[in-house]
């Protein structure tokens, strides 16, 4: 009966700790206009590698963004690797507020030919928004706009989960 119990211990560990780790990894970002972005966060190098590459349209809604999170500010690129949709990019400061955007950067099925994958500009920030450009939602958002941090990991708790995820780096 212990090992039955100190087996049950531990699944009920494992599976708290992992919910712990998708309670950060999606989150609420709040517009102007007060509409939710429901956002995934990418935080370690391997989700902020993979991003969107491979999702399809039918698998990423208009509402919906993915958040490439980072502990510093710094000049930031992108490029579209395996995406099948294009992709408006917002690039954002600390408190998330909107200093640059680059518009409609054209998907690029696959990942042939690294020469004719679409690339966006650098711009220094410290995380960066992807939304479908497509989306009515993206298409209001304008530079200089606030948006509003909603989950269960307050965005001033978020560098330390961040350094948590990355093994304390």
């Amino acid at each position: 009966m212990p090992k039955f119990l100190t087996l049950c211990l531990l699944i009920l560990m494992v599976s708290c700790q992992s919910e712990s780790r998708r309670s950060a990894s999606e989150v609420g970002l709040i517009t102007p206009k007060g509409v939710t972005i429901k956002t995934r966060v990418a935080i370690t190098m391997k989700e902020q590698e993979q991003g969107l590459s491979g999702m399809q349209p039918e698998n990423f809604d208009d509402n919906e963004g993915m958040l490439f999170y980072y502990l510093d500010d710094g000049d930031k690129h992108f490029w579209m690797p395996d995406t099948y949709f294009d992709l408006d990019l917002f690039y954002l400061d600390k408190d998330l507020r909107i200093l640059d955007i680059v518009r409609k950067l054209p998907h690029h099925k696959g990942r042939h030919n690294e020469d004719l994958i679409p690339r966006a500009r650098g711009v220094w920030c410290r995380h960066t928004l992807e939304m479908k450009a497509s989306s009515p939602l993206a298409a209001e958002l304008k530079i200089g706009d606030q948006l509003q941090w909603k989950g269960e990991i307050p965005l001033s708790d978020m560098d330390a989960k961040a350094r948590e995820l990355l093994g304390g780096k």
